[in-house]
This record gives C-alpha cells, sequence and structure tokens, in this order.
C-alpha cells in the first residue's frame, strides 16, 4: 500500500532499468502510470514507449523532477554527471536508490549536496526471472518507510536483505559477479558430460537442475554445504573421486580468489 500513489523514475534503461521495469510491471508492484524512465538513446526511449507503455524521455530533469523515488541504474563512471544534471531539479522529500557498484553513500550525500535520504542497493543479473538477490545499505536518515518501499521494489526481482554498507565491495564480487561464476562452472560441468558421451543439450540440462537442485538444498534445509556435500559422497564411491580432481585443480582456492579478485575491483570502480 505504501507505494501505491508513489511515482519511481528509472535513470539508465539499460539491462538492470529494463529488468526492473519489467518486473515492477509483471508482478503488479507498479502501475505503468507510476514509472517513468530515462536514457540518452533515443531509441531506448521509444522501445520503453512501444514495448512497456511508459512515460520515457532522453531528459533525465524532466523524469526526476516530479519522482518520489529516483532509481540511478548507470555505471559509476557516470555518477558525477549524471546527478550534477538532476541536482537542481530534486527536493528532500525523494528518495535515492543507486545500483552503482563501488560508488559509496558518502560519495552520493556529497554530490547530491541535498539532504536527501539515499539507499545503496546491489540485484544481480537472476532478477530477470524473479530470482534475483539484492542487497541494501542505508543512510542514516533512512526511515522504516524508505526501507520498505526500496524492499518493496526489489522483492519484485527476488529476495532482499539489508546488510551495513561496509559489506558492500563484498557482496558485489559475491552476489553480483557470483552468478558468472557459476555460469562458467555449469559449462565446465556440461564439457564433462559430453566428453563422456551426453549429447551437449541433455548434458547442460543435467547441470542446471543439478545446480539448482543443490542451491535449493542449501537454502531450504540450512544446512552447511559441507554437510549436503558428505551426504552425496559415499565410501569408496565415484563422487569421492570427482571431488579429489576438484582438490587436485584448487578450485576452491581459484573460486576464493576469484570473489575476492570482484571485490577488489568493485572497490576501485567508484574511485574512477
Amino acid at each position: 500500500m505504501i507505494m501505491k500513489e508513489k511515482t519511481i523514475a528509472v535513470i539508465g534503461g539499460g539491462k538492470m532499468g529494463e529488468t526492473l521495469i519489467t518486473r515492477l510491471l509483471s508482478t503488479k508492484t507498479l502501475r505503468k502510470d507510476q514509472l517513468i524512465v530515462s536514457d540518452k538513446n533515443s531509441s531506448r526511449v521509444s522501445y520503453f514507449q512501444d514495448q512497456f507503455g511508459i512515460r520515457a524521455s532522453t531528459s533525465n530533469v524532466d523524469v526526476a523532477k516530479d519522482a518520489d523515488i529516483i532509481l540511478l541504474c548507470i555505471k559509476p563512471q557516470l555518477a558525477q554527471e549524471v546527478i550534477e544534471s538532476i541536482r537542481k531539479s530534486m527536493n528532500k522529500d525523494q528518495l535515492i536508490i543507486s545500483i552503482m557498484a563501488g560508488f559509496t553513500l558518502a560519495q552520493l550525500k556529497e554530490a547530491l549536496v541535498l539532504p536527501v535520504p539515499v539507499i545503496r542497493a546491489m540485484p544481480n543479473t537472476a532478477s530477470e526471472i524473479g530470482a534475483g538477490m539484492t542487497v541494501l545499505a542505508c543512510c542514516n536518515s533512512i526511515n522504516g518507510d524508505h526501507i520498505s518501499m526500496a524492499e518493496g521494489l526489489f522483492n519484485a526481482v527476488g529476495k532482499t536483505l539489508v546488510l551495513d554498507e561496509k559489506y558492500f565491495d563484498a557482496v558485489t564480487g559475491l552476489s553480483a559477479s557470483g552468478p558468472a561464476f557459476i555460469y562458467v562452472i555449469i559449462e565446465a560441468l556440461a564439457e564433462g558430460g559430453v566428453k563422456c558421451g551426453l549429447p551437449r543439450d541433455v548434458s547442460t540440462t543435467l547441470v542446471a537442475q543439478a545446480c539448482l537442485g543443490a542451491a535449493r538444498m542449501v537454502t531450504e534445509t540450512n544446512r552447511h554445504p559441507a554437510i549436503l556435500k558428505d551426504h552425496v559422497t559415499t565410501p569408496a564411491g565415484c563422487t569421492i573421486d570427482g571431488l579429489l580432481k576438484l582438490e587436485e585443480g584448487g578450485l576452491r582456492v581459484t573460486l576464493i580468489k576469484a570473489v575476492d579478485e570482484a571485490a577488489r575491483r568493485a572497490k576501485e570502480l567508484g574511485r574512477e
């Protein structure tokens, strides 16, 4: 109910901006008349008008000035330019939600100048099918209604979690980049199935379902992954031999380093 009469401006009609709009409409979280989107590309503006029947403009100022909530779905490198373009048309009652990696709450507050409430959000690409994970971090001026509104928006694309901002680089390296790492694992396991004689489409289906089932076992049983792994691994069976090869190849260390490196890069993005 808190979102019933709110107007949301999505600045940046890229992949994540479109995903949010798609899910917000398909889940009936928002009506078409509650959404406005801006993009510097006029063809994207036409696309949003034709595909979704929502208001769209090439002007960030036009979409931001009358919005209750402004979603910054842009690259961090564009932050200063975009914020400066809308700052004079904003008011202190608006809520700003940023999905920019590496761009901190302090940087946002400094760029905005106005004492507006600000939330950082880090969704991931599984949001496209409503299976995303979004982590939120809030500035001190945020109240319960602000958090409820942010959760309401991102619950449309999956699950939400509120954390202290100090965890955000790690969240970016793990939750936002993580799907890409999983896709590489799925691809590699599917190749293993092909090596053993399975058709590629069959092998990919088997691997994808195995990953989906394993993920649900973790989230729905609340058991530690190591315990679940042990349940699959019978004495002198085939699984333990496969696990031994994974250990020989350094899979654990490689994945840990991948997350660490992605988190390091996330920290750098806000400084560029």
